[in-house]
Formats: structure tokens, sequence, C-alpha cells
């Protein structure tokens, strides 16, 4: 990783941000790694050197890493913290430091602490965290032995504005919240772990051929294209007119020279704003830039 100073930040604030690189001698398939697309893993393996970051970008990082660092010395023997599991499954060791396990009459209370935004907490995707969370399940009945009861998100929201609690119901109360997250069955989990573990073997062996796996819209942040009915001299979409299909949209200005259909193109966030570090060594995206 290269990184940028492009805002001219001082020195003690860059090597402060830039101090922090993760634990890199972790053995295994990092459990973040597994739930996420095998294409970003294998282009972030290949061009490593090349990526470059601006440290201006490292802030949230350097803030959720500090409250887990706060959260770990605070802890007690009532529970246990920071807890790194690892499993193989096919040949392939997996690897996951699991925040916070609590047991209770021989089955284990699951926590998982988050620092994100208000927004992933007002449109409710949480399916990552149901995915990591799962995962660390399957990890605690394969080498502990013992079953997860319940599993949640300890979410801290970095952007949480109290006027916006005051003025809106549907807006977090609390800067800090507790997310219950949706625990599978045994056999979900095994199968979802199995999976995984094989795509990533097929892309790590793709990647020799330049022959990976395409993201899926889910692992690209994908919206789809949407088809927006509009009048004729407006700069918005009529109320309730927005639609998923043209054949939708369509129904809404038969017979009526006034109103015409705006297409919205699918949008890929992920790729669009190179969250993922690496769009600009995919073919797939440049591929999608071209059409």
């Amino acid at each position: 990783m290269k990184y940028t100073n492009k805002h001219n930040l001082p020195d003690p604030v860059v090597r402060a941000l830039t101090s922090y690189d993760g634990d890199q001698s972790v053995e295994g398939l990092r459990v973040t790694t597994l739930i996420d697309s095998p294409r970003v893993s294998q282009l972030r393996r290949r061009h490593s050197h090349e990526i470059t970051e601006d440290v201006s970008s490292l802030t949230w990082r350097v803030l959720g890493t500090a409250i887990h660092d706060i959260l770990e010395r605070a802890a007690s023997n009532a529970y246990i913290s920071e807890e790194r599991l690892s499993h193989t499954v096919n040949g392939t060791l997996i690897s996951g430091a699991i925040d916070y396990q609590f047991m209770d009459e021989g089955e284990v209370d699951l926590k998982d602490y988050k620092c994100t935004s208000a927004y992933k907490l007002l449109v409710g995707s949480f399916s990552d965290w149901e995915k990591q969370l799962n995962v660390y399940a399957f990890l605690i009945r394969r080498e502990k032995n013992l079953k997860v009861k319940s599993a949640s998100a300890v979410v801290f929201l970095r952007d949480w504005r109290q006027a916006e609690a005051d003025r809106r119901r549907d807006y977090p109360q609390s800067s800090i919240m507790e997310v219950p997250i949706n625990l599978w069955s045994d056999d979900d989990q095994d199968a979802y772990v199995a999976e995984r573990v094989r795509v990533h073997n097929t892309a790590e062996l793709g990647a020799e051929f330049d022959d990976l796996p395409d993201c899926t819209d889910e692992e690209r942040w994908g919206r789809n294209a949407r088809y927006a009915v509009m009048k004729t001299g407006g700069k918005r979409a009529l109320k309730g007119l927005v639609f998923n299909s043209q054949e939708e949209a369509d129904t809404h200005i038969k017979n009526d020279d006034t109103r015409y259909v705006e297409v919205r193109a699918a949008v890929y966030s992920r790729c669009a704003g190179d969250y993922c570090r690496v769009s600009e060594f995919c073919d797939q995206w440049k591929e999608e830039q071209r059409t």
C-alpha cells in the first residue's frame, strides 16, 4: 500500500494514521475476506504494491480500531474479549477475531463492535454483518463445541446528530445502539462457509490464468436501473412514479403527451467510488464504463 497526503496534513497526523496496518501475521483466510468478493481479494493481492490511498481516508478506520482497543482494555473475566479462532475447511484455514463472547447456561451470546454511519441503520442493510457473525458462530461451534444462542452488532455511529434524532422518529435515537443479527441454522452456516471457501479457492486458481469471477451486484453495492415518470419541463419524478421496470413506467405515460420516462442507469457505488481500492485494475469495471 502506498499512501498519499493530498491535503498536506501535518507529519504527526500522517504517522499516526498510517501506523496501524492490522495484524499481518494472521494465517489463513480472514473471515472479512471470506465473505467479500473473490475478485477483489485476488486483485488486491496482485496489485498490493500499486494500490494508493490518501491518509485522510484512514480516519474512520483508525477510529474503529481505537474503539475496539478501548473496549478490549475494559474487558472483565465475565466474558471473552478479542478471541481469535481458526478452523480448516476443505483444506483451507479460515480465521476470525471475535469481539465479545458471553457464556449463559452453556451457550454463547455473541457481539461484534461496528463503527459506521447513521445511514446504514436508516436503510437497514445488515447482510454483511449477518454473514460475518454467522461465520463467527460457525467457528465457535466447530472449535469450542459451543452453541451461539444470540448475536448482535454493537454500533457506534460516527455521524450521529442529536438534532436529527429529535426531529425524526425513524432516525437512530442514540449514538450507540445494539442491532440484533439473525442466526442461521447449523446446516446453513456449514453450507455457506464451504461455498465461500470454494469460490475463493477457485478464484485463486483462476488468477493464475487471468480468469477471475465477476463481482456480484451485491458485492459491488449495486442499485438496479430505475425508470422515472417525468412531467415535460419538470426536474423531478412525479411523486410515487419511480419504477423498477420500463413496462411499469410506460403504463403511466400512455395517452399523455406531457409525460415521459427517464431511465436512471444502474449504479455500482463500490466501483465508482473505488471503495474496493482496485477498481482501476478491474476489467469488469472497465468494461462497464465502456458500455
